[in-house]
């Protein structure tokens, strides 16, 4: 336990929060932010610019339910933080949940609050009764852009489609199927990007999805007119915008993070897509 007062910061404010368990990692957060905080464990740091500091850290974590998830910002969790930049207030935890729901997310209520919590834990979002918002967008998405991987492709088909074929469409003929325009090739809905080569299409299941299109495979990537990649990544399936030709096209949050550490083209056009995003979950 320290008790020697930190350097003094002009922006701290004597504000605490309380969780059920702090990590080290936490704990380090909340000093950088100039942020009081305990928990239920015995772990805490208290911080009064220039009069007090006091920390305590190392006890275990007594409430494993507290905090089940592994990582907040991947996988099926990591819908819950890209709603909340798409709309970053909701009255209650059930409308957060139905909104999921809505935008293609296969999340439990449970794995919604669970993931709030993990959130709230990172200073992410607040909580003030039964509201949830979005405290610190900018910092999210960093977060975000930080916890991406690119998705693994189980399985890939160049086609040369048939002239005159609706293949959003034929793609959109089974509810078993779900597919969208990848992010990478839906920069164009949202910036001035120009890019050459077969559309890609992220699809759950090759195989349907083949059977739907017909047409002929290519060998050649830019004799193709679409790139079918089978995936089970739940980004690409999250919040697609449809527009009047039912082409389902990724929103501007799955655009940005397939491009953010593209190359320079790229990450020109990212830098459009970021002000929007920020935009939207300031407003």
């Amino acid at each position: 336990m320290g008790r020697n007062a930190p350097p003094s910061s002009g922006d701290a404010i004597n504000s605490m929060i309380q969780v059920p368990y702090l990590s080290t990692e936490r704990l380090e957060e909340l000093e950088r932010e100039g942020v009081s905080g305990v928990d239920l464990c015995g772990n805490g740091v208290l911080i009064v610019p220039g009069r007090l500091y006091v920390k305590s850290t190392g006890a275990p974590n007594r409430y494993r339910d507290s905090r089940p998830l592994s990582n907040p910002y991947r996988g099926r969790s990591a819908m819950v933080a890209r709603m909340l930049l798409q709309q970053p207030k909701w009255e209650s935890l059930s409308d957060l949940a139905r909104g999921l729901e809505a935008a293609g997310a296969s999340l439990s209520l449970p794995q919604v609050s669970k993931a709030v919590q993990a959130l709230a834990e990172d200073l992410m979002v607040s909580k003030n009764g039964g509201v949830i918002a979005l405290a610190d967008p900018l910092r999210l998405l960093d977060k975000l852009a930080s916890q991406w991987r690119k998705p693994r492709i189980l399985g890939r088909r160049i086609v040369r489609l048939s002239p005159g074929l609706d293949w959003a469409g034929a793609l959109s003929t089974s509810p078993m199927l779900k597919w969208a325009v990848t992010g990478e090739s839906s920069i164009t809905r949202y910036a001035i990007f120009s890019q050459g080569g077969p559309r890609r299409i992220a699809v759950t299941n090759l195989a349907l999805a083949s059977t739907f299109l017909g047409g002929e495979t290519e060998s050649v990537p830019n004799f193709g007119d679409i790139e079918l990649l089978e995936t089970d990544e739940p980004g690409y399936f999250f919040g697609n915008e449809t527009d009047t030709q039912g082409i389902r096209w990724a929103n501007r949050l799955q655009a940005w993070l397939e491009i953010q550490s593209g190359d320079a083209r790229q990450r020109n056009a990212a830098d459009d897509l970021r002000e929007q995003i920020l935009k939207c979950a300031n407003e």
